[in-house]
């Protein structure tokens, strides 16, 4: 298996929730869990082998393999490995001491990674889904949420948690936790593919 093809079969996942219990592909884990990065990039030079490691920190995250990756994550002493991190955290929901430990826990991260690289691509993106989302359907809160956004002209990825958080006490509706689902699957795949170029030294 190499690197696209791992990608495009999570990729063509139907859904991805915002909590996850079971690994989703347990084939692909089974795979990645045993690959070294080299194999991974089928033998392309690897630029940085951080950036490497964090693709693969991210691929378990996609498939819902939270343990691999949190493996991963602790050894990438960086703001990328803080992020992937937080996103492990803000994944596992109920999952060990719980939802409020797992969002706490992802917050804190969510300040060791202020600053990414990735974070303007994920505040466009964010503001595209929300603003899709409420245009011309009446849909208050997504267009609520784009405003939120745009007065903090940056991505904040505190304000996903809290809605997070919102989403799992029945506070947002089904059709909002839908458009969380979609700017989740999305940060990661932004994100899988800015370890990607990195680790090619792109």
């Amino acid at each position: 298996m190499e690197i696209q093809q791992a990608i495009d079969r999570l990729r063509s996942r139907t859904h991805v929730p915002l909590f996850a219990v079971e690994t989703w592909d347990r084939e692909l884990d089974a795979a990645l869990r045993r690959m070294e990065p080299q194999e991974l990039f089928a033998d392309r030079q690897i630029h940085d082998p951080s950036a490497a490691a964090a693709t693969i920190a991210g691929l378990h995250i996609w498939n819902d393999s939270f343990s691999a990756s949190h493996n991963l994550c602790q050894g990438i002493n960086n703001v990328t490995g803080a992020y992937w991190h937080a996103i492990c955290h803000r994944r596992e929901g109920h999952a060990g001491e719980g939802l409020q430990s797992n969002l706490a826990n992802a917050r804190h991260w969510f300040r060791q990674a202020q600053g990414h690289p990735v974070e303007e691509q994920v505040y466009e993106m964010a503001l595209r889904v929300l603003d899709a989302s409420g245009a011309g359907s009446g849909f208050r809160w997504a267009t609520e949420a784009a405003d939120q956004l745009r007065t903090r002209r940056r991505w904040d990825p505190t304000a996903l948690v809290d809605w997070f958080a919102q989403a799992d006490d029945g506070t947002l509706s089904p059709q909002s936790q839908a458009v969380l689902e979609e700017i989740q699957w999305r940060e990661i795949d932004l994100l899988v593919d800015w370890c990607v170029q990195r680790a090619l030294g792109g």
